[in-house]
Formats: structure tokens, sequence, C-alpha cells
């Protein structure tokens, strides 16, 4: 039975990554509180404009020290507000989308630094794991499971693909296939995909690719967050935020699930419908941490399109392993309802990702 993982933010939560709504205030948290909104610098221009945005907008001001007491928008929500001003082509007061005035082009500027937040804090939080995306690849290869699997996640981390890419037996990259093609295969340094390569689907970018505006290409940076490199005087390194083919500064592809950027569009359309055509050979899909919220239509677009064409075949299982210590029933009951109110019949379980991790075998059977 060929079976794709669906991975979701709790997944990565299990890992210790933070919770969509803890993830600003984990970034103004790692600040010294003498510095919060009144930096000094290039990198502390971050700082600032993050700060003023948050106050100005949301009404959050992260100067004080009751960060706690704040409520944050999800990352999602924040980028999402940026990206469809520029997509209208509108504005807010303070914060202009054209490159003139005082407050020009600060929503392309506040979104590039939206992104490198989420980056700081993803690759803070993640230094140390509990090795559960390695613990599953594992157990995925010791019951031959691995080469029956296709993964999907809606993630930004790099967990699991440095989990597959750890385990393969080929470290320079043929054994994973992201579906999209980057200037590492022309220059040999990442290999294309072989034909046995395990698929995994991206839906949403990567914290790894990095996107050239003048090429037209995208960069992998295999085993590290090539976007924590874009990211000025805290870890900014030449050789690799700069394309090595036209020397343009590269930008991140991350997207929120609403709508995809148009610089990415060409990248993101082709992971979509290669994610789609492999979707449509699987006979079972195990969402693991992914709650399966209403705004995600995008989602449950593809997913109801590979579910309703299926042909002369059995009809799409579905599992859901999305448990976790402390989690209310009137919550799991809601959870459940989205996934059967849209899907029909799923096998909603009380599997947490770490058991999930550590006995995938009993979901391929």
């Amino acid at each position: 039975m060929r079976t794709c993982i669906f991975l979701g933010a709790g997944a990565s939560a299990a890992e210790g990554a933070p919770i969509q709504n803890d993830l600003f205030r984990q970034y103004f948290k790692s600040l010294k509180p003498a510095r919060r909104g009144r930096p000094q610098g290039t990198e502390q221009e971050m700082q600032k404009e993050l700060a003023g945005f948050f106050d100005e907008m949301f009404g959050i001001n992260v100067r004080n020290n009751r960060l706690e007491l704040a409520t944050f928008p999800t990352f999602e929500e924040a980028l999402g507000l940026l990206d469809l001003a520029e997509l209208r082509r509108e504005a807010f007061k303070k914060y202009e989308l054209e490159d003139f005035g005082p407050n020009g082009n600060r929503i392309r500027k506040l979104r590039k630094y939206l992104v490198f937040a989420m980056a700081k804090v993803i690759n803070d939080t993640l230094t140390k794991t509990q090795g559960l995306h390695d613990q599953l690849i594992r157990k995925l290869l010791e019951h031959n499971l691995f080469n029956q699997t296709v993964f999907v996640t809606t993630n930004y981390d790099i967990l699991i693909d440095n989990a597959i890419s750890r385990r393969s037996q080929n470290r320079a990259g043929g054994n994973l296939d992201y579906g999209v093609e980057f200037t590492n295969f022309r220059r040999g340094d990442w290999q294309r995909p072989d034909p046995n390569a395990v698929p995994l689907f991206k839906l949403h970018g990567s914290l790894n690719w990095l996107y050239c505006a003048n090429d037209n290409t995208l960069t992998l940076t295999p085993f590290e967050k090539g976007v924590i490199d874009l990211i000025t005087d805290v870890q900014f390194d030449a050789d690799r935020a700069v394309c090595r083919d036209c020397q343009s500064i590269m930008s991140p592809i991350i997207v929120p699930p609403t709508f995809y950027k148009d610089m990415s569009r060409v990248f993101l359309s082709e992971i979509w419908n290669k994610a789609e055509q492999a979707l449509r050979d699987v006979d079972h899909i195990v969402f693991c941490g992914y709650s399966f919220p209403d705004a995600d239509m995008h989602i449950k677009y593809l997913l109801k399109r590979v579910q309703s064409n299926r042909t002369n075949r059995p009809p799409l299982k579905f599992s859901v392993v999305n448990h976790h210590p402390g989690k209310k029933k009137q919550q799991s009951d809601e959870e459940r309802a989205r996934f059967q109110r849209f899907l029909g019949v799923v096998n909603y379980t009380r599997t947490t990702f770490k058991e999930f991790a550590n006995a995938p075998r009993g979901f391929y059977s």
C-alpha cells in the first residue's frame, strides 16, 4: 500500500518548534529587553521595524516586559496581510508599497523581516530536537516502507528534509525529490533525484530554498536553513546570500497558505501539480500534526481533487495523528468534525506524533 505522510505544524511542535500563535512572542522574548524597539545599526533596523509594525497594526507594545499577555497574530496572518496589500496594489497608513517617500517600500521590507524573524526563531528552537523525524525515517527503512511513502508538508522548517537526506544512501541528494528544478543540479553540487527518490512536496516553500529574481531560479541550501544567511548582521554569509550565477541578492520562497506570490508562482505551481499527481497513486493519507483548518482551502481543493478523481480504485483512506498531552476533548471533537465533514470516513486516532514516529508500520496495513 502506497502511503502519504502529510506533515503539519504539530509534527514540528513535537520536536520543540513554537506553535503559530507563539512565534513572534518567542522572537521578541529572544531580544534583550533594553533593545526591544530601540535598536541601532542594520540588524537592529529589523527589530525596530517589526516592533513598530506590531504596535501600529495590532496594538502590541513589545517594549514592555509583559509579552506573555499579548495576543500575537500567527505568522500566516501577519504575512498574508502584507501579501494581500501587495497583490491588490494597496497600502496601509505609514506602510507604502511604492519606493518613494519616507514610508516607501515598507510593505516589502516588513515582509522580508517577518520571514527572517520566523526563520530565526525556528533556527534557535530547533537547534536540539527529540529526533522524531529521524526516528520515523529509521522505522520506515527498517520495515521496507520508505520507498512506499510520499511526503507532503506545509512546514517551512527542514526537519523532514534532513532526516530523509541523512538516511539516504546518497548524501548528494539523489534519494530526495522536491519536485522542482534547482540551480544546484546544473552546477553539480546536488544531484538530480534518481528514479527511486522519495518525493517530498513542500507546499508553502522552505527555509532551504532561495530565489533569484534576476535569473528566475531556485537554489537549494542542503542541510542548512539558507534563509538565515540573508539576515544582515545576524548570520550574514555573502557567498550564500548572493546568486552564484549573476551575483544578485536572493530572497526566500516562503508563502502563507492563502495564495501564491507572483515571484514564486511558477515553482510552487509545479510542486502542487506534482503533489497532486503523486497523491493520485497513494491509497492512504496519514495527517500528522495537521488540524485541517478552515482557511486552508487550497489544500482542501487539492485533496478533494485527488479523492474524487480516482477511477477503478478503492476509496482513498484517511488517518489523523494529531493528539498531544493536554489536548481537550472539545478541541478533538471539533477537529474530527472538520476532517469528516470534508473527507467523509476518517480514522481519527489518539496517537501522538512521537508514537507514530516510533511505530508507523501499523498505519501501512
